[in-house]
């Protein structure tokens, strides 16, 4: 499983509350008010030496970000193509009304939808009778449904399918050519125009690169350290968490939590629950660890402006409304972990892979 990096369990803090007080072992208390020191024994940290597969963000690779993020918001006043004629292997946005019997039938309206001809995506006919109209243009394709068509209203149907090609997505878009109008349309808090969009691509590229680093940097430091049997309350709570956050991401997938462990891990959900639980809790006493031998801290000043900037950031209009159900302690756990991955990077040498 890959390591965490910085800001991954401030995304899960809505998932599990771990503030409060008791004993060292509760599972509500927050690691900087842990004994962590009873769990590991730190090995040395005062230098790694790590390997990726680029340093820093490569220019190709961020022309491939932009390009294929922007035309996914072209239209046909703005980017999209509409000066030549539609051919097999275009994506081109359309607006459809399918009648039977001069009657719309459910399902066969769609505005705006995007379509790419030879895919094979609509029946048969369809996209064949797209090929050679200019975008702005409307066409009736007179077609029927394949007699062994899941509906059987349809099913064997001779159908009107009146199409307007709007426009035709371009498979480029170099950043000179890209033009703000576009980026307005994007859902992301604060990019508005097309050196924003750039930025904000380039951000996003550099914490992939972090991410392998600071990955790397675990690794190391995993392997360096010793850890004695784990505070099982502390550790239940985590699985409790991953639990939640498993079910989550099986919903998005509309699998069920074994569907998902077995499809994506190949094996069964608490395997997987357990492995992420004792890993990610390790990970944590371990960099709590080093805070505490460094002085390290997150001040209640520095956590209320981190949580202000983050709202503002994903665009909320609070920090209550930001943290929602969650405890500012989750919070200020996951940025003390930035912190020290901040102070560990400092002591790397990063050395680019081979080619």
């Amino acid at each position: 499983m890959k390591k965490r990096f910085a800001g991954m369990i401030a995304a899960l803090a809505a998932v599990v509350l771990m503030a409060g007080c008791g004993n060292d072992n509760d599972p509500s208390k927050p690691l900087n008010q842990m004994k962590v020191d009873k769990y590991v024994t730190l090995g040395d940290y005062s230098s790694f030496e790590v390997t990726v597969d680029v340093i820093g963000v490569d220019e190709e690779d961020l022309k491939v970000v932009m390009s294929n993020t922007y035309i996914n918001y072209v239209t046909p006043e703005h980017g999209g193509i509409t000066d030549r004629a539609v051919a097999t292997g275009d994506t081109v946005f359309i607006d459809y009304e399918g009648k039977k019997d001069g009657v719309a039938f459910a399902g066969g309206t769609a505005q705006n939808a995007t379509l790419t001809i030879g895919s094979g995506q609509f029946i048969d006919g369809f996209e064949d009778g797209l090929v050679g109209v200019m975008p702005g243009e409307t066409v009736d394709l007179n077609l029927s449904f394949p007699e062994n068509y899941g509906n059987t209203e349809l099913a064997g149907a001779p159908v009107v399918f009146t199409v307007t090609v709007r426009c035709i997505r371009p498979v480029w878009m170099e950043e000179a050519d890209m033009e703000d109008a576009v980026v307005e349309t994007m859902p992301f808090n604060g990019v508005d125009t097309v050196a924003e969009f750039h930025q904000y691509a380039y951000d996003y590229l550099y914490s992939e690169y972090e991410y392998d680093v600071q990955s790397g940097i675990i690794d190391i430091l995993m392997e360096r350290c010793e850890f004695r049997e784990l505070p099982e309350e502390k550790l239940e709570s985590y699985r409790k968490m991953w639990s939640q956050v498993l079910e989550m991401y099986a919903y998005s997938y509309q699998l069920t939590l074994e569907q998902y462990a077995a499809y994506f891990y190949g094996t069964n959900s608490q395997s997987v629950v357990n492995q992420y639980a004792e890993e990610y809790l390790k990970q944590d006493l371990m960099l709590q660890a080093i805070a505490n031998r460094e002085g390290l801290k997150i001040s209640d000043e520095e956590l209320e402006t981190r949580l202000q900037e983050d709202a503002e950031a994903e665009g909320y209009a609070s920090v209550e409304e930001y943290v929602g159900n969650g405890d500012r302690e989750d919070y200020r756990n996951d940025y003390m972990n930035e912190k020290v991955l901040e102070y560990l990077m400092e002591k790397t040498v990063i050395n680019e892979a081979k080619q």
